[in-house]
């Protein structure tokens, strides 16, 4: 099981609304967890210029980059007085230095924007590099959450890939630090054509029984650990993407895995922890893979089917 580690919440900054959730948020959760944050604003070493336009130094774009780390560090401690703030200013594209700050830290938050198509297309660019690739979890915040608006569930969206024993590792703890219950979310369905034959042949109470069985199993080890973790079992014959999507209108955190599907790099995020990062109403948290096994030729070709659920 997960322990606290005592290492920092980092957060991206870049002086925007949504960074500024972000850094309540994970205000909120270094208190929870005892810890405190980490600040991290990346500067860009290029910058577009034309020809009217003045000539910038990297040395311009340094020092506003200590201002908003510096504006994010009072609205820290405004929000808390006594959480402990660290910074970070560094040289490069977002995606990496926030990937490198994640290696000393016990998660990494971002604020995601999401009124128009432009700033999806922008925001989760940077937010789903940074989940692909860090050895941490990392939350995206989305414009909807309500610093303050708790409605003590916590969801985890769970299959049958190695990817949802670390998402169930991760949720059961952060509903322990809630005190909320944890949902446990499986649905599965496949595309129209093939699920209405192998359905039709399958009693949905037959399934539901079969699959609740199952689930028990998987969660056995996880009770045992956190007896204390309210929990239940949620299953549907439903596609993932939307009894996900529709789980977080009423949850306070949804916790998915990172679907690797053995890719050379290690480097994947599954399609459905994309989709949640870009519509989700409330903040999703992406559990980074460890790895168990070195896949199969034959496992990675089955992991890049479209037709799999990808949590």
């Amino acid at each position: 099981m997960l322990k606290e580690t005592g290492l920092p919440v980092v957060v991206g900054i870049d002086g925007s609304e949504q960074s500024d959730r972000a850094v309540r948020y994970a205000v909120e959760q270094a208190r929870r967890h005892g810890v405190g944050i980490t600040l991290v604003h990346a500067v860009h070493e290029t910058a577009p210029m034309a020809a009217m336009l003045p000539l910038y130094s990297v040395e311009s774009f340094a020092e506003v980059g200590r201002r908003l780390v510096e504006d994010a560090e009072r609205l820290a401690l405004e929000i808390h007085p006594d959480v402990a703030v660290g910074s970070s200013v560094k040289g490069g594209s977002r995606v990496g230095v926030l990937v490198d700050a994640g290696e000393h830290a016990s998660q990494i938050v971002l604020g995601h924007r999401s009124r128009s198509l432009a700033g999806r297309v922008l925001t989760s660019s940077t937010t789903t590099g940074v989940a692909a690739r860090a050895h941490c979890p990392v939350v995206s915040v989305p414009d909807m959450w309500i610093p303050g608006t708790e409605h003590g569930r916590v969801v985890v969206g769970i299959d049958e890939s190695d990817a949802s024993h670390d998402a169930l590792d991760l949720a059961f703890r952060e509903a322990r630090s809630r005190g909320a219950k944890l949902v446990v979310l499986h649905a599965w369905r496949l595309p129209t054509a093939y699920d209405d034959i192998g359905y039709s042949r399958v009693a949905a109470e037959e399934w539901i029984g079969e699959a609740h069985e199952e689930m028990e199993k998987t969660l056995a080890p996880f009770r045992d650990g956190y007896k204390d973790v309210e929990v239940e079992i949620d299953l549907r014959h439903e596609y993932a993407g939307s009894a996900l999507a529709a789980a977080t209108e009423d949850a306070d955190l949804i916790v998915v895995g990172r679907r690797g599907h053995g890719a050379p790099t290690g480097i994947y995020l599954g399609s459905l922890a994309r989709m949640l990062i870009r519509e989700g109403r409330c903040p999703v948290e992406i559990a980074p893979q460890h790895p168990r096994h070195t896949p199969r030729a034959e496992e990675r070709l089955l992991g890049n089917n479209d037709l799999a659920p990808q949590f």
